[in-house]
């Protein structure tokens, strides 16, 4: 018989949850998880079992909360604590607001039958270090309104009631006082807000607490990069708004200087157009960009041409929003729908492009468009250093419709970043747990670029179908499928004495080879899946040109197998579909495509929506091929075989993730979870006979697999971790001695992060 063995994970630690538009809930315990409250006597959770004692969550005992903090304390304690330094966003919160207020409620007489004595919140403290001083001070109830500016507090009598206050404190002072916002901005190592509370004289002692929040208005802050204004951009003007080194009078034609081509054919030339502006200011204007596509692309930056050297060295981390206006003349070329997908990025230290995302303006739309495209420095990291503005756009577009072909002239105007004054809060990490399935699984893990691809390069390099034992075969089996639009599974076919450029290490290799053949396979949003064979020659920079086969199918998940039964002739076979024939219509193909050639089998996102997501192999195999057949069974596997692939194609290698019968579990937990670790106890409540109630899963294998879980990578928005048997808890919470598993074990995040 099997034993069935229950693992559970901790759904949240906390939540910022938001009462209204302007305000910041730090503590309403409707979660059960303490909301990162700690105890101020010993420094433990308030859910710690410690704590069980002075701390309790209590259903309905305040009118309007279904959950209420009980505090339970004889006499005078400093009791209920936060770090807002060590909580995801809650310095920030701090910064962004300037209003504090809780709710405390007394109970009545006849809930705790006191007839004399007294109840207080006796003083509320902030302390915050930092440089060059710190900031300690019991804040006056004169400061506070809500209660007379007196401290909340009730006498017990019979007959009492009970009662529930709320207060508030407006703490712009604080922010504005030169020291105190030092320590608060720069370098304070903790922001900590406690309670203290205070009875005697036969008054209960307990009280409840709900509500503790921040609010206050949030101001905006914007960075332009370009308006387009006649005097153009310069170093007199104001580093956030259209700040050059140089100064370049756009109205002297000089705009050449500032904005040109990066690469690509399609383009022809820009210019300053004083007669179109988005805001229809007479007395300003637009970038006007000129193109002409065939099949080929444009990307244009705010380097100049030829490169000035400028660079915006704009920490973009800050900013929530790129925004713009662009506009299409009549007549540009369309691919029926739409003019085309237009990117927006950045370019990077290292001369890459980050591309923040696109606009597709209808065909029909010849009017100004707004563009307002969110940023997430979290799975962007990119952004933290931004080197200039690049715009672009291919010819191929999404694919939804025929390439661009022909003339196309784009204006653009009002180029920025907008965002809050101060950092906004940042919801704190949730943690998910999933049993694994013996499997090469492949993340799109990168989030430098939505088109970097993650990818197994075959070692031997006579992969090629020509002079081969036909049939020649190609397949792979997905136990799992991405589920965002656009992600693209593919086969890429290269000749390498036709790359041009190193085949390994180069994630594009097959979009910069002169010569290939692919398979893709695209995801819609519904599941289906959309493959086309096609192939190019002679065609470097360029996706494959010629089609010679597309393909709808109900699923990507399944066997796929391209199969060629000659040297321009084949089949391609669809999950549970029959196979489909494709004719290669190259005369010169024995030449163009023979050997040597690799094969590569990859993933690539296409969007953010697809970062972060994955595919799961269980089979690939080559067969037929002059290098010998090749049948790899990841399920089988104990390690990926370095003899068959190379993975140095991947954006980032630590993407392919080989899932054994000796990792039983997948947790992931969103990001940023910067404060908090993965701990584990052998019940929901802790455990009570290991040193912590919460220790690191490593100390189950006593500490063998080092200071973290072998394979703890960040997946786009995620990090993902594999838990080895050796790590799950035991039944006794000893380091794994022959016990048996733990059948109620469990993970959570925990903050500050546990040491080994």
């Amino acid at each position: 018989m099997k034993n069935h063995i229950k693992i559970l994970a901790a759904i949240s630690v906390l939540a910022f949850a938001v009462a209204s538009k302007a305000q910041v809930v730090i503590g309403n315990w409707q979660n059960n998880t303490g909301d990162g409250w700690i105890d101020n006597g010993n420094g433990l959770s308030i859910t710690n079992v410690a704590n069980a004692v002075k701390y309790q969550f209590v259903s309905n005992a305040v009118a309007g909360y279904a959950q209420s903090l009980e505090i339970n304390q004889a006499g005078y304690n400093q009791n209920l604590e936060i770090d807002l330094n060590t909580l995801p966003g809650g310095k920030a919160a701090f910064l962004a607001n300037n209003t504090l207020s809780f709710t405390v409620t007394f109970p009545s007489a006849a809930a705790s039958g006191a007839t004399a004595g007294y109840s207080q919140i006796y003083n509320f403290t902030v302390n915050c270090g930092g440089s060059p001083t710190g900031y300690y001070a019991n804040i006056p109830w004169t400061n506070w309104v809500g209660n007379g500016g007196a401290m909340p507090g009730v006498g017990y009598y019979t007959g009492f009631g009970g009662q529930t206050i709320t207060v508030s404190w407006n703490y712009s002072s604080l922010l504005t006082n030169s020291i105190i916002a030092a320590a608060l901005t720069n370098s304070s190592t903790y922001l900590q807000l406690s309670f203290t509370s205070n009875n005697g004289g036969g008054a209960p002692t307990n009280i409840f607490m709900n509500n503790v929040a921040l609010s206050g208005a949030i101001t905006t802050k914007s960075f332009v990069v370009d308006d387009f204004s006649p005097a153009g951009v310069g170093p007199q003007n104001p580093v956030n708004y259209d700040y050059y080194t140089t100064s370049n009078n756009y109205a002297a034609g000089q705009i050449t200087n500032v904005w040109g081509s990066w690469f690509g054919n399609a383009f022809q030339s820009v210019a300053w157009d004083p007669s179109n502006d988005a805001n229809n200011n007479t007395n300003s204007g637009a970038l006007e960009i000129s193109l002409n596509f065939a099949n080929d692309q444009f990307v244009i930056w705010d380097q100049g041409t030829p490169n000035n050297g400028f660079a915006l060295n704009l920490n973009g981390s800050t900013y929530t929003n790129f925004q713009c206006d662009v506009r299409f003349a009549p007549g540009s070329a369309s691919n029926g729908g739409s003019f085309g997908e237009l990117r927006f990025g950045d370019r990077t230290a290292a001369y890459g492009q980050d591309w923040f995302g696109n606009v597709q303006v209808a065909s029909t739309n010849t009017n100004w468009v707004h563009v307002n495209i969110p940023l997430n420095s979290v799975t962007d990291t990119n952004l933290a250093n931004i080197q200039g503005i690049i715009i672009g756009m291919d010819a191929s577009g999404d694919g939804a419709g025929p390439a661009l072909t022909g003339a196309s002239t784009i204006w653009v105007d009002n180029i920025k970043f907008t965002g809050p004054a101060a950092a906004a809060p940042i919801t704190p990490p949730t943690l998910s747990i999933q049993q694994s399935v013996p499997a090469l699984r492949v993340f799109a893990g990168s989030t430098a670029n939505t088109y970097d691809r993650e990818e197994l390069t075959t070692v031997n390099q006579s992969q090629s179908w020509i002079g081969g034992s036909y049939p020649v075969s190609y397949s792979f089996t997905l136990l799992s499928a991405a589920g965002a639009a656009g992600f693209q599974t593919a086969i890429f076919i290269i000749p390498t004495n036709t790359a041009g450029n190193a085949v390994t290490g180069n994630e594009y290799i097959d979009y910069q080879a002169t010569n290939s053949l692919w398979l893709q396979i695209q995801t819609e949003g519904n599941g289906v899946a959309i493959a086309q064979v096609a192939w190019k020659t002679n065609l470097p920079n360029a996706n494959p040109n010629n089609v010679a086969a597309n393909i709808t199918n109900s699923t990507a998940v399944g066997t796929w197998t391209l199969k060629f039964t000659g040297p321009t002739s084949g089949m391609l076979t669809a999950p549970g579909a029959a196979a489909v024939s494709f004719n290669i219509s190259d005369v010169n193909v024995t030449a163009d495509f023979g050997n040597p050639a690799i094969a590569i089998f990859g993933i690539q996102p296409n969007s953010t929506a697809g970062e972060g997501q994955y595919v799961d192999y269980s089979q690939i195999s080559i067969t037929g091929v002059t290098g010998g057949s090749m049948i790899d069974n990841f399920t089988q596997d104990s390690s990926i075989n370095t003899g068959y692939w190379d993975l140095s194609n991947s954006a980032q290698p630590s993407s392919l993730v080989l899932v054994t019968t000796n990792t039983p579990y997948w947790i992931s937990w969103t990001l940023p979870d910067t404060g908090f670790g993965l701990g584990s106890a052998t019940s929901v409540l802790g455990s009570s006979n290991t040193p912590y109630p919460w220790m690191l899963p490593e100390y189950y294998n006593n500490y063998n697999d080092g200071n973290t879980i072998p394979g703890t990578a960040q997946q786009g928005i995620k990090k993902w971790t594999l838990i080895p048997k050796t790590c799950l808890p035991t039944v006794d919470g000893n380091p794994q001695d022959g016990q048996a598993l733990s059948p109620t074990a469990f993970f959570r995040l925990v903050s500050p992060p546990l040491q080994n």
